[in-house]
C-alpha cells in the first residue's frame, strides 16, 4: 500500500488538511504615504493684544507718509497732513472630523494598536486639512504672474517652465517692495516636485546648493525645505496647487509661492486638538473620536506674496 502524505496543499491529495492552514495576515497596518505641514509653519503672524473673543479678527496698518522733499520757509509754518491706516480682517471658521468606533469592531479586530491606528488617520487628517486650508489663503493672494510670456492661465503651454530668470525677477521685485526677508537676505519658496525637477535642471546664477551645503552656517531648516537658488529658499510639496488640464489644451498648470515674511496672518480662537468624545448610548457601545479647531487664515501682505503659474516639462500635459 502506497504512503499517503499528511500535507498543506493539494499536492497531498487525501492527506491535505486545509483546514489546518489558514490565510495569515500581518497585525500591523501600513498608512498612506503622507505630506507634512508645508505652507501653515509660515502662518506666523498672529493676534496679540486683541480686545475680546470675537470674530472676524482684525489687524490694523498704519499707511506711510509721503516724503517731505520740499524745503522749509524760514519764515513759514507746515501745514499739519492727516494719517491714515487700513485694516486686513481674518475670519476663523470651525474645521473638524470624526469616526465613530463600536465596542465589537474594538473587541474583534485582529490588528495590534487598532485605536492607535485609528488616532494617527485623524491626525493626519487634521494635518492635511490645516496645511490645505493655509494654502488655499496663500492662493488668495493678489500677485499672480505666469511664466515665460503667457498672459493668462489658460495661456500657458507646455514649454513655458520656470526658469532661474523668473525666479530672479521674483526676488526682485519681493525687494523692491522692502519685503523682509526670512534670515537677513533669503525670501523663501513653495514648489510643486515636477517644478522642482525643471528648475533644478537650471545652470544660471551659480546653479541649486542643497540644504546639506548651507546649514552647516546654521540656518534654520523649514520642513521639506530642498536647497536655495538665486536666494530663494525652496520648501518642495505636493500639496503646491495643481490643476490638471488647467492651462493651454491639457497642460497642467503649477503654482509657484515665493515670499517673505508676514505673508500669511492666522487668527486661532481654538488651536487644531484631537477630541475623545462621550460615550452617551445605554450599553456604552459607541465611542466616537475625532479633532476640532477654530481658525482661519488670509494674506497679510500682499506685497509679501508672488505666485508663479507655469507649466512643467514632467507634467501630464497629453
Amino acid at each position: 500500500m502506497a504512503d499517503v502524505f499528511t500535507g498543506a496543499t493539494s499536492a497531498a491529495s487525501t492527506g491535505q488538511l486545509s483546514n489546518q492552514v489558514l490565510t495569515a495576515y500581518q497585525r500591523s497596518a501600513f498608512f498612506a504615504l503622507r505630506e507634512g505641514v508645508v505652507f501653515d509653519q509660515f502662518a506666523k503672524v498672529k493676534p496679540g493684544n486683541v480686545t475680546s473673543p470675537g470674530n472676524p479678527v482684525s489687524f490694523l496698518f498704519w499707511s506711510d507718509m509721503s516724503q517731505a522733499t520740499t524745503a522749509l520757509t524760514e519764515t513759514v509754518d507746515v501745514d499739519a497732513v492727516a494719517l491714515s491706516d487700513s485694516l486686513v480682517t481674518v475670519t476663523p471658521a470651525e474645521y473638524g472630523n470624526a469616526v465613530l468606533l463600536t465596542i465589537r469592531i474594538q473587541t474583534d479586530d485582529f490588528l495590534i494598536g487598532f485605536d492607535a491606528d485609528v488616532a494617527n488617520l485623524l491626525n493626519y487628517n487634521l494635518v492635511d486639512t490645516i496645511d490645505t486650508l493655509a494654502r488655499t489663503a496663500a492662493d488668495g493672494g493678489t500677485n499672480v504672474y505666469f511664466a515665460d510670456g503667457a498672459t493668462t492661465v489658460t495661456s500657458v503651454v507646455a514649454a513655458d517652465d520656470l526658469t532661474v530668470a523668473y525666479v530672479r525677477q521674483q526676488r526682485a521685485a519681493l525687494r523692491k517692495a522692502s519685503v523682509m526677508p526670512w534670515d537677513g537676505q533669503s525670501y523663501a519658496g513653495i514648489i510643486h516636485p515636477d517644478v522642482a525637477y525643471d528648475l533644478k535642471g537650471e545652470t544660471g546664477d551659480g546653479s541649486w546648493s542643497n540644504t546639506a551645503v548651507y546649514n552647516e552656517e546654521g540656518k534654520r531648516i523649514w520642513n521639506d525645505e530642498i536647497g536655495t537658488f538665486a536666494n530663494i529658499r525652496f520648501m518642495e510639496s505636493p500639496r503646491a496647487l495643481l490643476t490638471a488640464d488647467g492651462a493651454s489644451g491639457t497642460v497642467d498648470a503649477y503654482t509657484t509661492y515665493f515670499f517673505g515674511q508676514e505673508f500669511l496672518a492666522k487668527a486661532e480662537s481654538i488651536p487644531p486638538h484631537m477630541v475623545l468624545g462621550p460615550v452617551t448610548d445605554k450599553l456604552r457601545r459607541f465611542q466616537p473620536l475625532g479633532w476640532h479647531a477654530y481658525v482661519g487664515w488670509d494674506t497679510l501682505r500682499e506685497a509679501a506674496l508672488r505666485r508663479v503659474v507655469s507649466a512643467s516639462t514632467i507634467g501630464s500635459n497629453t
